[in-house]
C-alpha cells in the first residue's frame, strides 16, 4: 500500500513539474498556453464560448492599441494648436497694446494741433493736419478722435476729407451725432 501511495505522489510530482516547466515557459514567453488552455477548456460543456471571447479581446485589443495612439497622436496635435494659440494671443496682444500707443500719439498730436496757437498756422492749417491724420488711422478710432474734437472743427476737418474716407467714419460713431455733422456739412 506505502508503494501504492509513493507511486501517486510521484506521477504528481511529475505533473507538477510538468506543469511548472510550461507556467515558467509561458512567463518568459517562450510558448504561449493560453490559446491551448482555452481551447481544452472550451471542450468543458458550458464553457464553449471561452476560446472565442478570447480571439474576440485579442482583436478588440488591438483595435484599442490602434485608437490609443490615434488619440495619444490627436492630444500632441491639439496641444501644438493650443501652443499655436498661445503665441498667436500674445501676438495679439502685443499688436494691440502697439495700436493703443499709436493711438495716444496720434491724439497727443491732435491736441496739440488743436491747442497750437502759434501766430503763423491760421485755422485752415491746423484742419489740413487733423484731416490728414484722421485720414491715416481706422475709421473707428478716426470716429473716435473725431468726437474728441470741437463740434465745428469736426464739420470743417470731415469737409476736407475725401468723402467715401468721410462717410466711413461717420459710420462708425454714433447715429445721432453722425447725423447732426451730416446736417452741418449739408448746409455748408
Amino acid at each position: 500500500m506505502l508503494r501504492y501511495i509513493a507511486g501517486i505522489l510521484t506521477a504528481l510530482l511529475f505533473i507538477g513539474s510538468v506543469f511548472g516547466l510550461l507556467y515558467i515557459f509561458d512567463q518568459y514567453d517562450y510558448i504561449d498556453l493560453k490559446p491551448s488552455v482555452l481551447i481544452s477548456l472550451s471542450t468543458i460543456p458550458g464553457w464553449e464560448e471561452v476560446a472565442d471571447a478570447y480571439k474576440l479581446g485579442l482583436e478588440n485589443k488591438n483595435f484599442l492599441e490602434e485608437r490609443q495612439q490615434e488619440l495619444a497622436e490627436r492630444e500632441k496635435e491639439m496641444e501644438a494648436e493650443k501652443q499655436t494659440l498661445a503665441e498667436l494671443a500674445l501676438a495679439l496682444q502685443e499688436k494691440e497694446d502697439y495700436l493703443e500707443i499709436e493711438r495716444r500719439k496720434t491724439l497727443n498730436e491732435l491736441s496739440r494741433v488743436g491747442n497750437n496757437q502759434a501766430p503763423a498756422v491760421n485755422e485752415r492749417e491746423k484742419y489740413a493736419t487733423a484731416a490728414r491724420l484722421l485720414e491715416s488711422m481706422s475709421p473707428t478710432v478716426a470716429g473716435e478722435n473725431l468726437l474728441k474734437m470741437p463740434f465745428e472743427m469736426g464739420v470743417s476737418v470731415l469737409s476736407l476729407l475725401d468723402p467715401r474716407k468721410a462717410g466711413k467714419i461717420l459710420e462708425s460713431i454714433p447715429p445721432e451725432k453722425s447725423s447732426r455733422y451730416m446736417e452741418k456739412m449739408s448746409a455748408r
